[in-house]
């Protein structure tokens, strides 16, 4: 899911007028929204103080206007900096049928905004100070990776949770979404080597990013994209690697750059490359 902030009267006249057509479509080209990730710093930046405020919660794929993810617009002026977290833009009207719930959104008496219970937050960490969801991640890994890499089982993720860091000449991250019920929602991997068969690509390689399904479509992949992106800068690297079957165009939308196709284990893959 998405969100958009926005007045409780603009959320009246968008209903008089059958669509929501933010006035910065006009300006900038696009409708300003969040992930339920960013929405309260997103909130308190630019909207601190203000009250009547709703936020719109927003299925993307019944969008009829073009989503796009991209770096933040820094309404304030501030300066761009690099490898910021992507925000979902709208480029055109946003359709009402799109608009799932609309959640009360007050400040406190300091003006300050928190995140209401009908959002799924959570919180990014790395698995190695959290063994407790080794079990569970590594149950995941083996259903959603079986098709690729069939030899694997339970204990091979595990062993590679309790590994994190620098193990055998090899370099491994493994980062989990968590609930503030500690509940696991997804997870995603730094890795020097992806086990690419005849591949020349010198890594490293972002692998392994898992969303569990009843947890889709809230901001956890993206997020634990950008966490891998970011480690990957702050280790020094200029540019970072994936493969994938299937989520080309989920990738392409983050700014990451078809370069080659191959295959693992007969099923046709996309190499991916983003610079950093």
């Amino acid at each position: 899911m998405i969100l958009h902030l926005l007045s409780r009267e603009s959320w009246a006249e968008a209903q008089a007028n059958r669509q929501l057509v933010v006035p910065s479509v006009a300006t900038e080209g696009f409708a300003h929204c969040s992930t339920e990730h960013q929405i309260v710093d997103v909130a308190n930046k630019y909207f601190r103080g203000v009250h009547n405020m709703v936020l719109l919660k927003i299925d993307p794929t019944k969008l009829t206007s073009q989503l796009k993810f991209e770096p933040p617009a820094h309404l304030d002026g501030s300066p761009t900096l690099p490898h910021e977290p992507l925000f979902p833009h709208v480029y055109g009207p946003i359709n009402l049928d799109a608009v799932l719930e609309v959640i009360d959104f007050p400040c406190d008496s300091n003006g300050h905004f928190s995140a209401p219970p009908q959002l799924n937050t959570f919180n990014v960490v790395n698995i190695a100070s959290a063994p407790h969801h080794w079990q569970r991640a590594a149950e995941l890994s083996v259903s959603e990776w079986k098709k690729y890499f069939p030899n694997d089982t339970v204990q091979t993720y595990f062993d590679l949770y309790g590994l994190t860091g620098q193990y055998e000449g090899h370099f491994a991250e493994t980062y989990i979404a968590v609930n503030p019920e500690d509940e696991l929602l997804g997870m995603a991997t730094l890795v020097d080597d992806d086990e690419l068969p005849e591949s020349n690509e010198p890594g490293p390689w972002l692998a392994a990013v898992l969303t569990v399904p009843s947890k889709r479509q809230n901001g956890v992949g993206s997020t634990l994209v950008q966490q891998v992106v970011k480690r990957a800068h702050q280790h020094g690297h200029r540019e970072l690697f994936l493969y994938t079957a299937d989520e080309q165009e989920w990738y392409a939308k983050k700014g990451w750059i078809p370069t080659r196709e191959t295959e693992l284990n007969g099923i046709a893959h996309t190499v991916m490359s983003l610079p950093l």
